[in-house]
């Protein structure tokens, strides 16, 4: 038997009931195949694999929408090489496994064409031809439903996530969404439409400028919402009014500098004693949330009570309701007093966007979400000094600082220079996206919503449990990880519950909602002609499926797990057999690493 467990869990999308075993058809043509199912012998071969083989935008509200027009990069590279990335860049690339590792980590997961696009055209010119695609924005997808569904920005982003042409920019923008964060879970729920246009400013934004998307995220009224900066108003003790800290405390921790000050590698600097030196202080905290008084919707007329809730346009300044005191900021900065709420606002995130600890702390971000867990000191410091000076004398360019993330020689090397701790545990929705994509998979079912999806999955885009996301860049999973004190933040949403999850979803779109056992096309079905075309060619089939599903030849132990299983299955149908060894494939432990 190749994989162990029980299974007891309601299936919420076929509605079938797994229990004990799995039965993997109904159809009476098939005799009854079980598959077992060990949650923890998965987990724990996760943990193991992870530590032995690696773990601008210009117009940007608009109530119809963002228009895909007026978007425009601010960085563009050319074939030729990319500005001031420290290590001379990779070209060639030596097979289709060198294009898929690349893929799984600059987009939602290689498919065949995509692989043939990057072999063809190499690693600086696919970055620098996807930083030219038009943008797929969700809000127009979002709004073919009036109204809106629960969770219907889930929806609109599987369906662009996995057939967008700009996958680069929808990856970026997904990094983006777990350091900008906002969630449905914050009493959003019903502002559907409000949170995909959120999520377009990401978009629009993934190769624009940090400074520039600072305060477009700062002046949304979904942000402002989120952390009640929206109605935030200057000190009344009279009434018992104080300016809310909740903005101004996770900007300062979350969303741009971080809590202990750093040297630009990454390196947390130390005082006298060995102890970190924090980066601000309650003082700074409480001057910032001064800052951010006076903002609301546009056009409010009830500032408590208003009935006039403009999502889409940013936040608009109401000037007496604004702390127009003296402010001290970050390193002993004054504003004056006697400023606007612009004026203000405008010194307080030039003064955080140009703290040097923003450079690393993006930089760890971005690595850790798109390349590696736990990336040498080095690399941080190479994509910190491009945030800090794009070769052109530019501060805060993100398409820049997304090619050195990628482009490192630590990214396309990583796993041969340091194979024990280069790598990351792929997030469940981004594993459940790639299969879509590789088999050409539809998430658009026109009567179907995915609001699911984070009860299933531990996690949904725009719907982390809180402002800290779905998982703690500093989280260690106990045992070989932490020992070896390394990092594994998702690990934290990676236990025996979710695994289940995770296979059983696998489990449905592999086996049940594919093109040859479904009448419904409109279903999400995967394509598996090419599997059972490969049928007879067992080579060929494996290489595929690594290519597409692992981003790397499958290991010894896996090989032995597939002949076993086409061996059992030689009188099957092609079709039995392929479904069977693609679920083989993208429930192993090594279809959950990303290396």
């Amino acid at each position: 038997m190749y994989l162990a467990a029980r299974i007891k869990k309601q299936n919420k999308y076929t509605g079938i009931t797994h229990s004990l075993v799995v039965k993997m058809r109904t159809n009476p043509r098939f005799k009854k195949s079980t598959i077992r199912l060990s949650a923890h012998a998965l987990m724990v071969t996760s943990a193991l694999l992870l530590g032995a083989c690696g773990g601008g935008g210009d117009k940007l509200y608009n109530e119809t929408g963002i228009d895909s027009g007026s978007i425009s990069s601010t960085y563009k590279i050319d074939s030729s090489g990319a500005p001031s990335l420290g290590a001379a860049l990779p070209q060639k690339l030596n097979d289709d496994f060198d294009a898929a590792r690349f893929l799984h980590r600059a987009s939602f997961g290689p498919t065949e064409s995509s692989i043939a696009r990057l072999r063809d055209i190499g690693y600086v010119a696919w970055v620098a031809e996807q930083m030219q695609k038009p943008a797929t924005f969700m809000l127009p997808v979002t709004r073919q439903h009036n109204p809106p569904r629960w969770g219907e920005h889930v929806n609109s982003w599987l369906e662009n996530a996995t057939n967008a042409d700009d996958q680069l920019r929808q990856r970026v923008a997904y990094a983006l969404s777990q350091f900008f964060v906002v969630s449905d879970q914050g009493g959003l729920g019903g502002e559907q439409a409000a949170l995909s246009n959120y999520y377009d400013i990401l978009v629009a934004n993934s190769f624009g400028n940090f400074r520039e998307l600072l305060e477009l995220v700062t002046l949304s009224p979904i942000m402002g919402d989120y952390l009640s900066m929206k109605g935030n108003q200057k000190p009344d003790p009279e009434n018992g009014i104080r300016p809310d800290e909740n903005y101004a405390r996770e900007l300062l921790q979350l969303f741009s500098i971080g809590l202990v000050q750093m040297e630009t590698d990454g390196t947390v600097m130390l005082d006298e004693n060995g102890v970190p030196i924090p980066t601000y202080d309650q003082q700074v905290v409480e001057a910032f949330a001064h800052v951010f008084t006076g903002w609301h919707f546009t056009g409010v007329e009830n500032w408590n009570y208003p009935k006039n809730k403009d999502w889409y346009t940013p936040m608009q300044a109401y000037q007496k309701r604004h702390d127009n005191g003296e402010k001290t900021l970050l390193n002993g900065v004054v504003l004056p007093a006697g400023q606007s709420a612009e004026q203000d606002l405008k010194g307080a995130l030039d003064n955080i966007f140009n703290h040097k600890n923003v450079a690393p702390f993006f930089a760890k971000h971005m690595i850790s979400q798109m390349v590696t867990s736990n990336p040498s000191s080095a690399y941080i410091k190479r994509v910190a000094d491009t945030f800090n000076d794009d070769g052109n004398g530019v501060r805060g360019n993100i398409g820049a600082v997304v090619a050195a993330t990628l482009l490192d020689e630590e990214a396309i090397n990583g796993h041969q220079m340091n194979p024990e701790v280069f790598g990351k545990l792929r997030e469940p929705v981004v594993r459940l996206v790639s299969l879509w994509r590789a088999f050409d998979g539809n998430p658009a079912h026109p009567d179907f919503s995915y609001g699911w999806l984070k009860a299933r999955l531990a996690q949904a885009p725009l719907q982390s449990p809180s402002v800290f996301n779905f998982f703690s860049p500093a989280f260690s999973q106990g045992g070989v990880i932490r020992d070896m004190e390394l990092k594994s933040p998702e690990f934290q949403i990676h236990n025996e519950s979710s695994i289940i999850n995770i296979t059983s979803a696998m489990l449905s779109h592999t086996i049940w909602n594919n093109t040859e056992s479904t009448s419904d096309q409109n279903l999400a079905p995967i394509n598996i002609s090419k599997l059972m075309l490969l049928d007879a060619d067992r080579e060929s089939l494996y290489a595929l499926l690594g290519k597409l599903t692992l981003g790397n030849p499958l290991s010894d132990h896996l090989r032995t797990q597939a002949d076993y299983l086409l061996d059992a299955r030689k009188n099957a149908s092609s079709e039995l057999r392929a479904e069977e060894l693609l679920f083989l494939f993208v429930s192993s432990p090594e279809a959950a690493v990303q290396r």
